[in-house]
């Protein structure tokens, strides 16, 4: 064939053939506008479906703080200050309904307490690092509406799922003791917990959670080891006060 082991784009454009075959210059320039608004309507096509992705899927920062308190440590209350940062991926389900995953580095733990007695003698300060990615079902209430549809925004909304965090790091403050050893090697890395909380929202793009957490399983088991270092087992639990950006 006469287009074989040739570009045929190139082929057909040439001199020899435009004389020989004088319609083939229009056919070969219907060819490449075809081409043209053949992506020219794949595009348009596309870029409605695209727009609603991005409408559907929105993203946000989030910086706050936790109380936390351990269950088995001989101290009672939420008396363990930390840090909570990360980010937000919010997905629209409905008119009501948003799902949520979240990548935050969140701060744990147990502390004395500020008032001490005679059961708790020590000051210690036990700061757990964890990296934690919640996952959550939010129901959306108050409507707020907008000069545009696109600015309409939920007030409040409802929060409830499971938080996966694995523990990498720890510092301890105080006497050693028992507290320490079993931070130091007797934790378990994973940690599965439950949660709920609530947001609420000053304008479309700024609003505030609070969340509590707390763990299904035990953090640390004395039932695990031959000569565990405390005999309690240990449940966390917490609670977060994020500030929330959506973009």
């Amino acid at each position: 064939m006469f287009l074989s082991g040739r570009n045929p784009i190139l082929h057909l454009s040439s001199p020899c053939v435009v004389q020989k075959y004088p319609n083939f210059t229009t056919i070969y320039m219907d060819v490449k506008m075809n081409h043209k608004y053949l992506f020219t309507l794949l595009l348009a096509g596309f870029l409605p479906l695209f727009l609603s992705a991005q409408a559907r899927f929105r993203s946000g920062i989030i910086a706050g703080v936790s109380a936390s308190q351990i269950d088995g440590d001989n101290s009672a209350g939420y008396n363990k200050p930390g840090l909570v940062t990360g980010l937000r991926v919010l997905a629209r389900l409905g008119e009501r309904a948003d799902a949520s995953i979240e990548m935050l580095y969140a701060q744990r733990g147990s502390q004395s307490e500020i008032i001490r007695d005679n059961y708790n003698p020590n000051n210690f300060s036990l700061t757990l690092n964890y990296v934690e990615v919640p996952i959550q079902w939010h129901y959306n209430d108050w409507l707020v509406e907008g000069d545009d549809a696109s600015d309409n925004f939920y007030r409040i909304s409802f929060n409830a799922g499971l938080s996966y965090a694995r523990f990498f790091s720890y510092k301890f403050k105080g006497e050693p003791n028992g507290i320490e050893r079993v931070a130091n090697g007797f934790l378990k890395k994973n940690d599965i917990s439950l949660l709920i909380g609530a947001n609420f929202f000053f304008t479309k793009h700024f609003g505030l959670t609070l969340r509590w957490v707390r763990g299904i399983g035990a953090m640390y088991n004395p039932n695990d080891w031959k000569t565990p270092p405390i005999k309690n087992a240990w449940l966390g639990h917490c609670l977060y006060l994020e500030g929330v950006y959506m973009f």
